[in-house]
């Protein structure tokens, strides 16, 4: 009759576990979805306006422009002054790329983390049932593992959003006013792009597209984005330092200081003796003699 209803119980265990796979923990699961859509629509948002930023760069340096100081005509090579704004968004956007792989790797883990471990729980502890009518002592040391194991599947699927939620927290007080700042001043240049992008190549015009001033345009275009970037040229490779600082920080706490301290605290768990404690009082109550005796 013991066994019976142990198992009842166990079965019942079993089914609450595995339907509470479907439903979200309050507030913190949500909390967790908020954060990293936010996060890779800012990161999202940074990249496309750093490529923005080297594209009208890399237009620029292509072109020469004609500078007159001291009422002297001068004409200069563009690039000879925008190479190192180039090489910065070309750094710039690798590190960004690498912020946006790490977020996407964690999204992954918390959404498997949320799908699967009350289920993995759910179908560890079914494998308690036979061992149960069996009463054999040898199935002991798999029974050992197989509790240890739900215990850290349990411990996997709070601390997954926590981390998450510490991420957040973080990025919310360090990066986030900071990002959005600099992305705004570099957007100053980025939004040149569209507009020069449209712009067919000079070889690919005709004869009367050269009548009409076509060719004109594209020139004082070029003339105004050159200039714009002059202007605000210190604004620019301010904002892109900023953004390579923030933005390599945020990786660093997103791959090596909270996963770190994660395997740390699952570490420090596996080796906690309240673990060893639990894991023999539930395998005393399948029939172990030694554990009996002992509990």
């Amino acid at each position: 009759m013991k066994k019976m209803m142990l198992s009842l119980l166990i079965l019942l265990l079993s089914m609450g576990l595995y339907l509470a796979s479907f439903v979200e923990i309050p507030v913190v699961d949500r909390q967790s979805d908020a954060y990293f859509a936010g996060t890779l629509k800012s990161a999202t948002l940074a990249y496309a306006t750093t490529r923005g930023v080297n594209a009208v760069v890399s237009v620029l340096k292509e072109s020469e422009v004609q500078v007159s100081p001291a009422g002297v005509g001068l004409t200069i090579a563009a690039g000879q002054i925008l190479d190192p704004i180039d090489d910065m968004t070309e750094r710039l956007s690798s590190v960004i790329v690498m912020a946006i792989v790490s977020l996407g790797i964690q999204k992954i883990g918390f959404e498997l983390g949320a799908a699967f471990s009350f289920k993995l729980v759910a179908a560890l502890i079914l494998l308690f049932i036979p061992a149960l009518w069996l009463n054999l002592r040898a199935p002991n040391p798999m029974l050992r593992l197989a509790v240890r194991f739900c215990y850290f599947l349990l411990v996997l699927r709070f601390l997954l959003p926590a981390s998450s939620l510490v991420n957040d927290y973080l990025y919310e007080n360090l990066f986030k006013a900071k990002i959005e700042d600099s992305v705004k001043s570099l957007s100053v240049i980025s939004s040149d792009y569209k507009e020069m992008s449209t712009m067919e190549p000079e070889g690919e015009r005709g004869f009367f597209s050269s009548l009409t001033g076509a060719v004109g345009t594209r020139i004082e275009k070029t003339k105004q984005a050159f200039s714009r970037v002059l202007e605000n040229a210190e604004g620019v490779i301010t904002s892109l330092l900023s953004l390579t600082t923030l933005y390599v920080a945020l990786f660093i706490i997103q791959v090596l200081f909270i996963p770190l301290g994660m395997l740390w605290l699952l570490t420090n768990l596996a080796r906690s003796p309240t673990i060893d404690l639990l894991t023999d009082r539930v395998l005393a109550l399948f029939g172990s003699p030694d554990l009996g005796e002992r509990l």
